[in-house]
């Protein structure tokens, strides 16, 4: 029999995913060695590696200077955004829980890092992560890929970013 505790603890668990502690990440099999270091003066003080086949993208508005973005031939994006010390993260709610195939925890340098992916049609997958340091300092990271090898490598790139001096 279902105690009336134990529901509510379900349905508080799928209607918020985010509350949810995620497993801990498998060991990434990407070599990122040869990737060069990038970082931006949108978001100063961060860098990443991302495969060379990734630019900066100079197009899109102007938020104010908090919001990073790369993008490559193969119509993949990375955008990483600077959030401001023990800011409200966003949410990882996708338009179908289900689809989510990623949930995982990993240490980012210092950082810890929440990472999800999840196929959003056929030839789409998207990654979210939220990247937070011991005092309060985060990033989100917002990825697509065509297909799950790009996808492994959006995944990787954001297991590179760093924060100066952290």
């Amino acid at each position: 029999m279902i105690t009336r505790a134990l529901l509510a603890s379900v349905v508080l668990a799928l209607a918020a995913p985010s509350l949810v502690r995620a497993d801990e990440c498998a060991a990434s099999t990407v070599d990122v060695a040869d990737w060069p270091i990038v970082r931006s003066p949108r978001v100063p003080g961060f860098t990443l590696r991302l495969p060379r086949s990734f630019t900066r993208d100079s197009a899109g508005p102007r938020d104010g200077g908090v919001t990073a973005r790369w993008s490559d031939a193969a119509r993949g994006r990375f955008t990483m955004s600077h959030v401001t010390v023990n800011a409200t993260p966003a949410s990882f709610a996708t338009t179908d829980p289900a689809t989510v195939s990623t949930r995982c925890e990993t240490r980012v340098g210092s950082a810890t890092a929440t990472i999800i992916a999840w196929a959003d049609g056929p030839s789409a997958h998207v990654v979210h992560a939220q990247i937070q340091w011991p005092d309060g300092e985060a990033v989100e990271v917002r990825a697509d890929a065509l297909d799950r090898t790009q996808l492994a490598l959006l995944i990787a790139a954001v297991r590179t970013i760093r924060r100066a001096g952290a």
